[in-house]
């Protein structure tokens, strides 16, 4: 990996299910073993901390309801204010009533930490698919509500980071079916239209290219036969479209599994 070339912030998105979050801490960790200066992020989700500790992988953690409040501080030049603000039944409404405007706030957050160190990197470990969609639509919406303003001036400069500056690449990580790689496909297209245009496919967890099953595939039980094929099938279909391709892990705990993956994420960013 050309390690220079590492974009600031890089989210990690796909369905649940899919290893999103084991990819974002492997790479987390493959970065931070390459002297690279890099934080973990779950988004609006709790960290495992725990794991992260055990595996010495640096994190930043902030939910958005404190991201939410230090923004109403900065702009009311009061923490004591903006805390008060905060527990009004009115905003609390707000929130409830408009998730995307937490994310928009904390993704603001996020860009403002990486405008104060350039040389740091975030691994945004998204939710879910859906999830990252909404997050990076609702500055749009946001902006054409507001019309104008300080929030917009906000956005604008939130924008400028992700779009002009091309310092935003997303993976999205699917596993190897017809109906995910279709899916997985779509999504990159909706990035696009919102011209986010760093965007790259992980076809993970191959069976097929397990170490334990290579040259052994006619030793598999039928059904493993089975998977193995259709496997194949798709990863014949869809051959020009993911950039990436992950094996499966036969690992014991999920610590084993991030230290073995981090391995093989050097081909990413």
């Amino acid at each position: 990996m050309d390690l220079t070339a590492t974009p600031q912030l890089i989210i990690i998105t796909g369905k649940g299910g899919v290893g999103k979050t084991s990819v974002a801490l492997a790479l987390t960790k493959h970065l931070k073993e390459n002297c690279r200066n890099v934080l973990y992020s779950s988004f609006d989700q709790l960290t495992n901390t725990n794991l992260c500790e055990n595996l010495e992988i640096p994190f930043f953690e902030i939910t958005p309801a404190e991201s939410a409040q230090i923004y109403v501080g900065k702009k009311l030049g009061s923490k004591t204010i903006a805390s008060w603000v905060m527990k009004t039944p009115f905003f609390k409404s707000l929130f409830n009533m408009i998730p995307g405007l937490g994310m928009v706030i904390l993704m603001g957050h996020i860009i403002e930490k990486l405008e104060k160190d350039p040389t740091l990197t975030i691994i945004l470990d998204s939710p879910s698919s859906g999830h990252a969609l909404t997050m990076l639509e609702s500055s749009h919406n946001f902006k054409e509500m507001f019309g104008s303003g300080l929030i917009v001036q906000d956005i604008e400069r939130m924008h400028e980071f992700l779009y002009q500056k091309q310092l935003l690449k997303t993976y999205i990580v699917c596993l190897p079916t017809l109906m995910a790689a279709n899916e997985s496909l779509e999504l990159r297209e909706s990035f696009k239209l919102l011209e986010i245009n760093r965007v790259e496919l992980i076809l993970n967890d191959l069976l097929h290219m397990a170490e334990e099953i290579k040259d052994k595939e006619e030793e598999l039980p039928d059904f493993l036969k089975v998977k193995v094929n259709l496997e194949k099938e798709v990863e014949a279909e869809f051959i020009n479209n993911f950039e990436h391709e992950l094996p499966h892990l036969s690992v014991r705990n999920e610590i084993e599994m991030i230290n073995k993956l981090k391995d093989l994420v050097g081909s990413l960013c």
